[in-house]
């Protein structure tokens, strides 16, 4: 049967350059691990890292303050216990282990978390992650420009006790102090490089299991290289992991059957043909793949009619089963099912949001007729930008006919590009549809936040003083008041889809051919959906 990881349950001591290491070195490793990547990495630079490619990347080579477990629970990573919380629960004093390294020997401190934490939220950095640590207090004001960097709610009281301050008491918040936002960095080190900064292996510094190799910024294959002055070193067991884009999955499969790969992403018939056997790994996620509209940018789709008739004409269980291979659920809100529950009465995001997104063609053929009318047109033509890896192209191909199908006068035309240029075409914010996903954070507001007015990653530049106002009870007044959260996530997540700001689409799952002799692999419902970073062959 399927390997299905349950819903929410789910030695090489190399020469060391500045920050880098030898490739030659990692080229010699016998003890190796082969793996993937979907697409192109857009950047190495954890303080600048939007997109969950480049997530994974750095996840291999960067640590910060805890890590998940296979529970999706925090445990000590760079920090050497969980934090210790004041009685308000504002102030959080966190201990920083004694034993924790850079990849070139130097000791890490409080102060490489303080200035890694206010690297992301200045604005002279242009991290398009910036709102994402707005949980720190003052995290806000410092990212629009209204407050001096120094004032963020993060110090170092010594080397190795690190005080952080947040806006609201924040249930997440173990959680969100494990994102690679806050991994250290080295200011020293950093400045030296400059602008070259995280833009090639030698021009980073590591803190985690392993240090990057053979990256220049636009490689499609690098490697990761035991780090030797890791904290937990003796717990990573593989010398290199050799990593390798591979975006076509026939390609994948067949080097996985040649056994040059030891696990490889796969989609579509591939997942039945490998039903039954231990090598398929089927890992449901907190993803959502969603058909964004560029609203600021697209004069046609700043029609609500036009919008609402492409959110109704598409068949979800239909996408799921037939194109996806029933792999990927269809959605039923914006925000993932499975991520929180009415604290009230126990009801899921299915139960108690669902029922708002349906297929009704008669519907959305009755919405593009006015929006015809409205335009004053007899037609549309959309370019839909996808990533040109197979499972997007397919969803892409899906999208284009039903469309054209059943809204005669609407014309798609589909433009498939590497998923870093998809990702910039994106934060341009220069498009007419685009097929993007949002895995968010663990705080089910993320996935609110995405289409909020100042937030780096509404796409469609939607704007929407209403919606501002929910975000920041969310983040601030709500606090611990679960019920009330509740109520403004169902009144935030009503409002996006009475408006169509987005098409909510499937709640995806990775899908990967494992060799079985492959273990310690931990899978995440949000983040690196399968970490190797620890595993280790068992013959």
């Amino acid at each position: 049967m399927r390997k299905i990881k349950k819903w929410l349950a789910p030695l090489l001591v190399s020469a060391l350059m500045l920050g880098g290491v030898s490739s030659a070195l990692a080229q010699d490793a016998q003890n190796v691990l082969r793996w993937t990547s979907p697409g192109e990495v857009t950047t190495m630079d954890s303080g600048k890292s939007y997109d969950v490619i480049s997530g994974e990347a750095i996840s291999f080579f960067q640590e910060s303050l805890y890590r998940l477990d296979a529970q999706s629970q925090p445990i000590p990573a760079l920090a050497a216990e969980l934090p210790k919380v004041s009685e308000d629960g504002l102030t959080l004093n966190i201990a920083i282990r004694d034993d924790a390294y850079y990849s070139d020997g130097t000791k890490i401190t409080a102060a490489d978390v303080v200035y890694a934490a206010r690297r992301v939220v200045d604005p002279a950095t242009g991290s398009q992650s910036a709102k994402d640590l707005s949980f720190l207090a003052n995290g806000a004001a410092v990212a629009a420009g209204e407050a001096p960097v120094d004032t963020l709610g993060i110090k170092a009281l010594s080397d190795t006790e690190l005080e952080i301050t947040l806006t609201a008491p924040n249930s997440y918040i173990n959680q969100e102090l494990s994102s690679s936002l806050l991994a250290p960095v080295n200011q020293a080190f950093a400045e030296a490089q400059g602008a070259n900064y995280g833009l090639s292996a030698d021009a980073l510094l590591y803190s985690g299991p392993f240090a990057l190799s053979g990256w220049n910024g636009t490689d499609i294959s690098w490697q990761y290289v035991k780090n030797p002055y890791y904290w937990d070193k003796d717990n990573i067991y593989f010398d290199v992991i050799d990593v390798q884009v591979v975006k076509e999955v026939a390609t994948g499969v067949n080097l996985y059957e040649a056994g040059e790969l030891d696990g490889a992403r796969i989609s579509g018939d591939y997942v039945n043909l490998y039903d039954g056997t231990d090598d398929l790994w089927i890992i449901p996620t907190l993803r959502m793949t969603n058909l964004e509209l560029g609203v600021s940018s697209s004069e046609p789709l700043q029609n609500l009619n036009l919008r609402k008739a492409l959110l109704y004409s598409i068949n979800r269980d239909e996408l799921s089963i037939a194109i996806l291979n029933g792999t990927d659920a269809p959605a039923v809100a914006t925000i993932p099912d499975g991520i929180a529950s009415n604290p009230e009465n126990g009801k899921s995001v299915a139960e108690d949001f669902g029922g708002q997104i349906y297929y009704d063609t008669a519907k959305a053929q009755e919405y593009f007729a006015k929006a015809l009318e409205e335009l004053g047109v007899d037609e549309v033509t959309l370019e839909l930008v996808t990533s040109d890896e197979d499972k997007q192209i397919k969803e892409g191909q899906y999208l284009q006919s039903v469309f054209e199908t059943n809204l005669p006068g609407l014309k798609i035309e589909l433009s498939n590009v590497p998923s870093s240029v998809r990702f910039e075409i994106m934060m341009a914010y220069d498009f007419d549809l685009a097929l993007g996903g949002w895995s968010g954070r663990y705080d089910p507001t993320s996935y609110i936040k995405q289409f909020e007015t100042s937030y780096e990653h509404n796409h469609g530049k939607w704007v929407s003083p209403e919606l501002t106002e929910w975000v920041n009870q969310l983040e601030t007044t709500d606090g611990l008041d679960f019920a009330l959260r509740w109520e403004h996530l169902r009144q935030a997540n009503q409002y996006l889809i009475d408006n169509a700001v987005v098409v909510p689409l499937v709640q995806a799952s990775y899908t990967y051919l494992i060799t079985p002799r492959l273990k310690g692999v931990v899978t995440h419902v949000l983040g690196t959906a399968a970490d190797v970073t620890r595993a280790y062959f068992e013959d």
